[in-house]
């Protein structure tokens, strides 16, 4: 007598369908996008002349080109199935590459860089017309000139040195930008090298119905 499983295979019926896996809800949430990190100058005599190698030149190429990038659909690729809006922000960010060693480091510097690690500096959105409006404005703003920069360094005093972050949402109407500043450990003045970094900030948004993919 044959078994079940044999005339199950003799009449041609199929197997039982594996069960279907089960994504999960898409999430909401922010994601930076890297594009680009380049060290610089902050040379004064490299920033003055525009040397391709200063914060200046290499912060207005950096800019440029991830403002070109912000307005590419592949930005919105690190939402995955969420929505995304029609155009990312650009985030902007400043900071020095050596430190003091940590005996040298005054205390007041460890204790608001704690501080602003979790609540950074903030100051009133600005807008701009273009790259190099924007540009100028943040090095005038890091060297402590203007009503914003004298505020930067009554709050971030002593030896402190600031880190910059800057976000930027662009328009019809030109460049808003909103800034943000850790004060932290000082950094050996030795040394003018700085950090530059561009990202995109995508807002992924839920989709109704949409289910994210399963890793």
């Amino acid at each position: 007598m044959a078994s079940a499983n044999s005339t199950a295979k003799s009449a041609g019926t199929a197997p039982a369908a594996a069960p279907p896996v089960q994504g999960k809800a898409c999430i909401p949430g922010v994601v930076d996008v890297p594009i680009a990190e380049e060290p610089a100058s902050a040379g004064i005599m490299y920033n003055l002349a525009e040397h391709p190698k200063s914060i200046r030149a290499v912060a207005g190429r950096l800019l440029n080109e991830v403002l070109a990038q912000q307005k590419s659909p592949a930005a919105g690729l690190a939402c995955a199935d969420c929505k995304t809006p029609a155009r990312p922000r650009v985030v902007y960010k400043v900071a020095p590459v050596h430190f003091l060693p940590d005996r040298e480091q005054k205390a007041v510097c460890l204790k608001l860089d704690a501080q602003t690690r979790k609540r950074p500096f903030e100051f009133a959105s600005r807008r701009f017309g273009t790259v190099t409006e924007l540009n100028d404005w943040v090095m005038e703003f890091s060297q402590g000139r203007g009503e914003e920069g004298q505020e930067l360094y009554r709050r971030c005093a002593a030896n402190c040195s600031p880190r910059y972050q800057f976000e930027i949402a662009e328009d019809a109407e030109g460049l808003s930008v909103a800034t943000r500043v850790q004060c932290g450990p000082a950094r050996d003045r030795a040394s003018d090298e700085y950090a530059v970094s561009t990202a995109l900030r995508v807002d992924c948004g839920a989709t109704k119905g949409a289910v994210a993919q399963v890793p």
